[in-house]
């Protein structure tokens, strides 16, 4: 058997080619990656498994004017359609199109006051996605996937991402070929959003409730063909041969062992507040009295490169200490900017060694809870900046998931950071149980053993 695995950009390399993978097939089972990866990173995947990986290099496909229209007008269609079903106004925040041209800004005027009218029927969207399969395979980039695919001869094709413009055309190339083709739900919080566009004929999930969501937001896919595996992102924290000693990792970053330390978890760009958070943060624990006040780890997000934080830990160098993510940078462009080796052990030890994380809605809640370590949710707005808020941020429809609110510390205003750290650092919190219960919602238990379901998945096809 031989497994193409589609890998089409950087942001799924640590998940499904740095975990356990591919050493979870058998010997005689051949890895075909196909990426638009360089290959000194396939080489460094190559390095950590025992297969050996044939590197097919992917090429881009360039979108037509019809193809994007429809591609636009479907994803408004599906987005009000959600909002509807779901009676959730946040689900159309995905539908950001302000930051553009003019040009730019009238097509996407154009595309959503064609959408709004399909949005009133599922049956309509679906129709416009069938017209939108027929145009991928009448383009050339189809036709060369087309030949690529049969000079390799892979019996299935594994995509990583299910947002992928020139994955979708590659799936839609296998199928027609005959051959098997299954993707992952890369995260969470994807579904809502309706960007499934890589088309396969099975799917893999985090958990039952994801599983839900593909039959409330996807109907026409059968329950059948959807697969609840747990996600692999979770397996590192499991891996002693990754801890640090806590002296050790704490000289290496900057850390007083003596004290507690916060880890402050940044996201990308599009949430631009994190730095004046992390200045109300610093502000608020140097009031504390010394012996109380613990030590914040900042890790940004590995794509944002802006330096906004800069500023505020030089002007609380005693307080403040960053543990910058090790990913390496192949391009300019976003999905080029990939995780190493080296960065997985650190956020391991970040999240080992540090009391409590906080943060905008991140997932580093859910990593953190691998250890039964608490999350402070900011859950308040910054005056200056009308554009975005951190409260209609935590109404996303994937927060929908959480039983209870208590499951992570909510942060409502500036006045109460003190007292919210104190409560993460030092209780009471709700029990174990109750802390809990929302992660066990999200990922499929035991966590570490996702890379054994996805590859026994993947086998049985």
């Amino acid at each position: 058997m031989k497994i193409c695995f589609l890998v089409p950009d950087g942001v799924g390399l640590r998940n499904y080619l740095y975990s356990q993978l591919i050493d979870e097939f058998p010997d005689e089972v051949e890895i075909m990656l196909l990426t638009v990866l360089p290959q000194e990173v396939v080489k460094d995947v190559a390095l950590a498994h025992r297969h050996k990986i044939t590197h097919v290099p992917m090429s881009g496909y360039q979108e037509s004017f019809k193809g994007k229209l429809l591609k636009e007008v479907i994803t408004y269609a599906r987005l009000r359609y959600n909002t509807r079903k779901v009676k959730n106004d946040t689900i159309m925040i995905n539908w950001t199109r302000k930051n553009f041209a003019f040009v730019t800004r009238l097509f996407f005027a154009m595309a959503a006051f064609i959408g709004f009218f399909f949005s009133f029927s599922y049956r309509g969207i679906e129709w416009l996605e069938k017209k939108y399969s027929k145009h991928l395979q009448s383009t050339g980039y189809f036709e060369e996937q087309i030949r690529l695919l049969k000079q390799h001869q892979p019996d299935i094709v594994f995509s990583t991402h299910q947002r992928s413009l020139d994955g979708s055309v590659i799936v839609e190339a296998a199928k027609v070929l005959g051959i098997k083709t299954i993707g992952a739900i890369y995260s969470w919080d994807n579904l809502p959003k309706a960007r499934l566009l890589v088309r396969t004929h099975h799917y893999v999930v985090w958990s039952d409730y994801m599983k839900q969501e593909m039959a409330d937001y996807y109907p026409e896919i059968s329950p059948e063909k959807i697969v609840v595996t747990g996600t692999p992102q979770f397996e590192f924290y499991f891996n002693k041969d990754l801890y640090m000693d806590r002296a050790a990792f704490f000289a290496q970053v900057g850390l007083d062992p003596e004290k507690k330390v916060l880890c402050f978890s940044g996201n990308d760009l599009t949430f631009p507040c994190d730095e004046k958070y992390l200045n109300d943060l610093a502000e608020a624990l140097m009031e504390m009295p010394e012996q109380q006040r613990p030590q914040v780890l900042l890790r940004r997000c590995p794509v944002d490169l802006s330096g906004r934080f800069k500023p505020v830990f030089e002007k609380y160098p005693e307080l403040i200490k960053v543990s910058d993510p090790l990913w390496k940078s192949h391009s300019k462009q976003w999905s080029f900017i990939v995780p190493t080796q080296e960065d997985i052990q650190l956020l391991v030890n970040v999240a080992l060694h540090s009391d409590a994380v906080i943060n905008v809605g991140s997932t580093m809640a859910h990593d953190f809870a691998v250890y039964d370590k608490p999350a402070i949710y900011i859950n308040y707005d910054q005056p200056t900046v009308t554009h975005w808020s951190a409260v209609v941020n935590n109404q996303y429809q994937h927060f929908r998931s959480m039983p209870a609110k208590d499951c992570v510390v909510w942060l409502n205003s500036k006045e109460e950071i003190a007292d919210c750290v104190n409560k993460a650092l030092n209780g009471p919190l709700p029990d174990a149980e109750t802390r809990a219960a929302w992660f066990k919602v999200v990922a499929l238990q035991p966590l570490a053993e996702a890379s054994q379901r996805i590859a026994g998945t993947i086998m049985k096809l």
